[in-house]
């Protein structure tokens, strides 16, 4: 599997060729979330890759990618993931994103239109209710505190899993956060939710959120969310999904749902 080097960080990714490929041809990247990793897409890249180059990366400081000291900012994931399409000649390209890898699609496509020609998201974590700051800066305290593994792995039980949850996610999941330095996991949290280019927080996400000018297809959780996606909207051709039942990890939990869906939403892709 091929690595490239940006800014000093030794990046990793895996790139599929598709097996019959569509016409005319379309390129997707997909980024995951937050402590994830590539394989987070294990069960879409097998339908992605039938008709489409499928490239997958490990963000820096996640999976066989470098975890240099400082440069957890979403611009700074913003940037690789620009330097990776150039790198590998997928633009224009469909960005699959889950999570925090949202927020570095969302800045890539605003910073870099010429490179995406659309957006897919699953459970973004942008424009979340600014009253959620005061919690969410004494979690980033408590991940750099004696008890970092514990609240980590809480933070998923409590916030992206729910009931209906399958046990083998759990413990994926739960082992993806373990498989993480302390001193890693506070530094991307705390720069996703409080960096200079954060988008976590509404005030702060929707003007860069309104610059989009590509499609956009969202899968959300909550209505509240899905709804303010919704609005800042340009595209004709965009579609937002809300699935309530699912929970954070949409793509892992409603596998076939998710999967006809991207599909469908390719197949008819403006070119």
């Amino acid at each position: 599997m091929p690595y490239f080097e940006h800014s000093g960080v030794r990046l990793f990714y895996a790139d599929y060729p598709p097996a019959t490929p569509a016409r005319p041809p379309l390129n997707l990247l997909l980024v995951h979330g937050m402590w994830g990793a590539a394989e987070g897409w294990i069960y879409q890249i097998p339908a992605l890759r039938s008709h489409y180059r499928t490239v997958a990366i490990d963000l820096r400081g996640h999976g066989r990618s470098g975890s240099p000291p400082t440069g957890y900012d979403v611009g700074d994931h913003a940037e690789d993931l620009a330097a990776l399409i150039r790198h590998a000649g997928l633009a224009p390209v469909v960005v699959l994103a889950h999570s925090m890898g949202c927020s570095a699609a969302t800045v890539l496509a605003a910073r870099h239109p010429d490179l995406v020609r659309a957006l897919v998201m699953i459970d973004p974590d942008y424009a979340g209710d600014p009253g959620d700051r005061e919690w969410m800066a004494r979690l980033a305290d408590d991940l750099e505190g004696p008890d970092a593994d514990q609240v980590a792995q809480d933070l998923f039980s409590d916030r992206f899993h729910t009931p209906a949850t399958p046990g083998h996610l759990r413990t994926w999941h739960l082992l993806e956060v373990l498989s993480r330095p302390a001193w890693l996991r506070a530094q991307t949290f705390r720069h996703s939710a409080f960096g200079p280019g954060s988008l976590r927080f509404r005030p702060q996400a929707e003007p860069v959120l309104r610059r989009r000018r590509q499609p956009v297809l969202a899968f959300h959780r909550h209505a509240v969310r899905a709804q303010m996606e919704r609005m800042c909207l340009s595209h004709d051709y965009s579609q937002v999904v809300l699935r309530p039942e699912a929970g954070h990890f949409i793509h892992q939990e409603l596998v076939g749902d998710v999967n006809d869906s991207l599909m469908r939403w390719l197949s008819a892709l403006p070119r």
